[in-house]
């Protein structure tokens, strides 16, 4: 990948229970956020290629793999921003997916917005307030360069580049792609969830959602990959990586090819990122290449977390590393 922006990651847990500390080395700072119509363009152009000719079925994996010696990891957020254009606010979904196109396989790792690790130059906290506490307005890419320092530092996973995306880009691009369909496992119930109104910031109204095969405009996705009220955070992880599957499932339908264009002018403006067109490119077609046969999930939830009250009142949950690295190194490997 192209050289981006780093804060240098401290040494965390994992690295001291046996995930290894030879990773690839961190490069010198050069990288620039970009947009994301450019982003659009070449994997449209790769899913064309992919459904007439079948060819990036068969190149994909090699171009990955000379580029980055068989894995590409690439950390997904979400922030909870309904107004302005300000991106340093928490990110309360943070996903690591990571590519190996050597076999055509993948991994999707969820990481508990209120994990308690080391952040660098700040001590320990919340996992998803290291994006607040490195963001500059006049470096775009600092705050989720402190957000991939921590997770590199303390999972010892690198991180070959990110994307960022609020609430309403969210709907906007499911919305674009004409819904998803979910095959929901059991009913969810929420009468506490958000509803913000003018006059009253902390409204709430009550959402619910029937099992089975349901079909989901962008609002009604949202709704059920944030609930959480009714539920908890981990069940909420699970959910949301299994939108984010619907959402590849559904750009992969020949009936989606017609919403290509408006899908591309959706993301222009909404997806924050730090890789360049060509990274996107390759990362986008071997996506649409992944055996799901060949996919690996997990969520960093109980036991591998326990629940704690810090002094100050917070609940957070505290990493317990001895069962973690295990999932660690089933998910990534070594490297």
């Amino acid at each position: 990948m192209s050289q981006k922006q780093r804060v240098h990651p401290q040494s965390g847990p994992a690295s001291q229970q046996g995930r290894g500390t030879s990773r690839k080395q961190a490069k010198p700072s050069s990288r620039r956020s970009s947009g994301c119509l450019p982003f659009l363009a070449a994997v449209l152009l790769a899913v064309l290629c992919l459904l007439i000719t079948g060819l990036g079925v068969m190149a994909a994996p090699e171009i990955m793999a000379a580029s980055q010696g068989g894995r590409t990891n690439l950390l997904l957020l979400g922030i909870d921003r309904r107004a302005g254009t300000s991106w340093g606010f928490r990110t309360d979904t943070i996903m690591v997916v990571s590519l190996r196109p050597t076999d055509r396989a993948a991994s999707i790792l969820s990481i508990p917005r209120d994990l308690q690790v080391p952040i660098p130059g700040y001590g320990e906290d919340r996992i998803n307030t290291a994006n607040v506490r490195g963001y500059n307005p006049e470096e775009p890419s600092a705050g989720p360069a402190l957000l991939q320092a921590t997770i590199e530092g303390n999972f010892g996973i690198p991180i070959d580049g990110y994307l960022m995306i609020d609430f309403v880009a969210f709907e906007r691009i499911v919305d674009a792609l004409g819904g998803i369909d979910v095959d929901v496992p059991k009913a969810l119930h929420d009468t506490r969830y958000p509803d913000p109104k003018p006059g009253d910031p902390y409204a709430y109204k009550t959402v619910h959602i029937d099992p089975g095969l349901q079909h989901m405009d962008g609002q009604r996705a949202l709704e059920y990959a944030r609930s959480r009220m009714s539920t908890t955070d981990f069940d909420r992880a699970k959910r949301q990586q299994q939108v984010l599957l619907a959402l590849r499932e559904k750009a992969l339908r020949l009936d989606a090819i017609p919403r290509w264009p408006s899908l591309a002018t959706t993301v222009l403006t909404s997806v924050k990122t730090d890789m360049n067109p060509g990274e996107l490119l390759v990362a986008g077609a071997f996506v649409l290449v992944i055996e799901p046969s060949r996919l690996k999930q997990a969520v960093l939830e109980p036991p591998l977390v326990t629940a704690y009250r810090r002094a100050d009142g917070a609940a957070v949950q505290l990493p317990q590393w001895e069962l973690i690295v295990p999932v660690l190194n089933e998910l990534f490997g070594p490297y």
